[in-house]
This record gives C-alpha cells, sequence and structure tokens, in this order.
C-alpha cells in the first residue's frame, strides 16, 4: 500500500509539471525587410504572440507605423541596419506604413490568428507557419493522466508480483 501511495503522489506531481506548459502558446519570430521605398513580406498572417521585426536594409529612411498608433518605430536612418520589433498578442489585422513613404506606396499589414496560418513570403507566395509548439490542454490532459495512470497501475502490479 506504501509503494501504491508513493507512485500516485509521482504521478500528481508529474501532472502538475506538465499540464501548465501544455496550454502555453509560443508564437513566432518574423522578419519584414525595409527596403528602398518598400516592405519585402508587407502583408504577412502571424499567430497571436509572434513578434515581428522590421529591419533597415535600404538607404532612405523609413519608419513602421502603425495607422492606429499601436507602434511608431521612428526614423530608421538608411545604411544603419536598424530594427524595430513589437510582438502581437491580441488577434486582428494591423495595417502600417513609412511615414516618409506612404504616397510611395509603402504600406503592409500583419494578420494576427488565434494559432497557426500561413505567412506570405516575398513576392506573394505563401508557406505554412512552423507549428509554434503550443498544443490546447484538453487534448493534452486526458491522455497524459490516462498514460500516468496506466503507467502506475502496471508498476503497482509487477512490483506486487515481485512481492508474492
Amino acid at each position: 500500500m506504501r509503494r501504491l501511495l508513493y507512485l500516485v503522489a509521482l504521478s500528481l506531481m508529474t501532472m502538475v509539471l506538465i499540464v501548465p506548459t501544455a496550454g502555453a502558446q509560443q508564437g513566432q519570430n518574423v522578419t519584414v525587410m525595409m527596403e528602398d521605398n518598400y516592405f519585402d513580406a508587407a502583408n504577412i498572417t502571424v499567430p497571436a504572440g509572434s513578434t515581428v521585426t522590421w529591419v533597415h536594409n535600404g538607404n532612405n529612411p523609413h519608419t513602421t507605423t502603425s495607422y492606429d498608433g499601436l507602434w511608431d518605430s521612428g526614423i530608421i536612418q538608411g545604411g544603419s541596419g536598424g530594427s524595430f520589433s513589437f510582438t502581437f498578442n491580441e488577434p486582428g489585422t494591423y495595417e502600417y506604413f513609412c511615414r516618409p513613404h506612404e504616397n510611395q506606396g509603402m504600406v503592409g499589414s500583419v494578420t494576427v490568428t488565434g494559432g497557426g496560418g500561413t505567412t506570405v513570403q516575398a513576392g506573394g507566395a505563401t508557406a505554412p507557419l512552423p507549428p509554434s509548439g503550443g498544443f490546447t490542454a484538453p487534448s493534452v490532459i486526458l491522455p497524459a493522466a490516462a498514460l500516468l495512470l496506466g503507467a502506475g497501475a502496471l508498476t503497482f502490479a509487477v512490483l506486487r508480483r515481485r512481492t508474492l
């Protein structure tokens, strides 16, 4: 009986360690290049929790500025290789522009989904995003609990057989 209590306690401790990470949703790190008067991969789709980094790769000064005032990189000087990052935690579509070059069509959008999705690459091709590593808790809890209980019962049976 003592061994059974030990196995139950060990199983519960393992569940406590596994379950909090089971529901964690990780985002992506996505890069958008700021070229001379255009964003390379201007319109992208990412899962919630993703960080988008705009990297200056041109000679002219640029910004990445959201139309709704959510972010503004300020002027990033040309030839600097400077960058600006923003993490998108809420689903929605966020449109942005370059303040000096908006009239020349330097605009883009970030569409944030609840998870998974596709990203638009340079040239308009789409590719599936790699798995984010997150799981939904209900899809993990029941199989993990069944696995732990089964392992505990098997171990108990083996230990009991050895003592007989």
